[in-house]
C-alpha cells in the first residue's frame, strides 16, 4: 500500500492539467483509525526500525493507556535527524502493516522517522495525533549533538506540525534497563499532554540502571556536543554500534550528559527553529543587484551604517 501527499489539498477529483500525477493530500490506509479518538492519540516510532525493543516495549506499555497507531522505519534510520528521505509524487510511500504486540495498529515506512510524522500529521493514519512519542533510542541523545539524532528530530518535526513531541533515550549498560525507560517515559508522556499552550517538545534521557536505582529525575542544559550513539546492523546477526561524544562531553555537571551518567532521568525542552533577529545591516552589504540606485559617491545607501556595524561587532569578537 502507499501513501501520497500534496499539501495543494487536491484529492485527485477534480480538474487537473493533462499529464498531471493524481495525487492526495491525505490517504485513508485504514478506515477503522479515522474513528473519533476516546482517548489522547499517540504516534509511536523510532529511529532504530520496527523490529526494535525500545519501540515494541513502550508501544504495548502506552497502549494500555492510551490510542496508539506505530509507524516506524522498515530498516535502521538512526543519525536521520529531522530528514524526511525521497519524496516521489508518482511512487508515493510504502507502507506495510505488521503484527505487534499489544498494539492494534502497526505499520512500517519506507523511510525516516520524520517522514512517519509527517505522513500522521497529514492524516494517513486517522486524525492528527496529540503527541509523538519517539524511542525508546538504544544509547543518550544528549548535547547540541541531538540534531542529529534521528529520535529527536522526530519529536522536534511533530512540533513544526503543531503536535506535541518526546524524545525517549536510554543510556547504554551492560544489560539493557528497558523497563525503567518505559516506566519514565509512560509518566513524561502525561506530563507532556498536560501542557497548555503552545506545543512543546521534550528530550527525556533515561539512566541505564534499574528502576530503583535511578536517583530522580533534572532539568538539564545541553552539553557543548553531547554523546549520540549510531547503531547499525549491516552483518547479518551482528551490530555495529558507534559513539560520537565531544572531548569535554559530561564535563559541565549541569549538563544532561553529566547527570545522566550520574544516574539521573533528564528532560530538556528543545526550540523548533527559530529566525534571529535582524542585525542593523543593510543586507545590500551581502549581495547588492546591478539594477539598484546607488549615492552620488556610488556607495550603496545604508552602506557606511552597515560597515560601523560589522565592524564593531568584530571589535567585540
Amino acid at each position: 500500500m502507499s501513501a501520497r501527499f500534496d499539501g495543494n489539498g487536491n484529492h485527485g477529483n477534480g480538474p487537473r492539467m493533462v499529464g498531471e500525477p493524481t495525487v492526495w493530500d491525505r490517504v485513508v490506509v485504514d478506515e477503522r483509525l479515522h474513528a473519533p479518538p476516546l482517548k489522547p492519540r499517540l504516534l509511536v516510532t523510532n529511529d532504530d526500525g520496527i523490529d526494535a525493543p525500545g519501540l515494541r516495549g513502550l508501544a504495548a506499555r502506552l497502549a494500555e493507556d492510551f490510542e496508539i497507531v506505530v509507524v516506524a522505519p522498515s530498516s535502521d534510520m538512526s543519525g536521520t535527524g529531522t530528514a524526511l528521505g525521497r519524496l516521489d509524487s508518482q511512487a508515493g510511500v510504502e507502507l506495510r502493516r505488521v503484527d505487534m504486540d499489544g498494539v492494534q495498529h502497526a505499520f512500517t515506512i519506507e523511510g525516516p522517522p520524520g517522514l512517519a510524522v509527517v505522513s500522521a500529521g497529514l492524516g494517513a493514519f486517522g486524525p492528527k495525533p496529540d503527541l509523538v512519542v519517539s524511542g525508546v533510542n538504544a544509547g543518550m541523545n544528549t548535547g547540541h549533538s541531538v540534531i542529529h539524532s534521528g529520535t529527536v528530530g522526530a519529536a522536534l518535526t511533530a512540533r513544526t506540525l503543531g503536535i506535541h513531541g518526546l524524545a525517549v533515550s536510554l543510556a547504554w549498560s551492560d544489560t539493557w534497563h528497558w523497563e525503567t525507560a518505559f516506566t519514565v517515559a509512560r509518566s513524561s508522556a502525561d506530563w507532556v499532554l498536560s501542557h497548555v499552550g503552545p506545543r512543546i517538545v521534550l528530550n527525556l534521557n533515561v539512566p541505564g540502571l534499574p528502576l530503583s536505582g535511578v536517583k530522580g529525575i533534572r532539568w538539564a542544559d545541553l552539553d557543548e556536543f553531547g554523546y549520540l550513539r549510531v547503531a547499525t546492523a549491516d552483518i547479518p546477526g551482528e551490530r555495529i554500534e558507534f559513539e560520537l561524544a565531544g572531548s569535554t562531553a559530561g564535563l559541565d555537571p549541569a549538563s544532561d550528559t553529566a547527570l545522566c551518567f550520574d544516574g539521573y532521568a533528564t528532560v530538556t525542552l528543545l526550540s523548533p527553529v527559530q529566525p534571529l533577529p535582524f542585525p542593523p545591516a543593510d543586507p545590500t552589504e551581502i549581495w547588492r543587484p546591478t539594477s539598484m540606485q546607488t549615492t552620488r559617491k556610488g556607495s550603496p545607501t545604508g552602506a557606511s551604517e552597515s560597515r560601523g556595524w560589522l565592524q564593531s561587532s568584530g571589535s567585540r569578537g
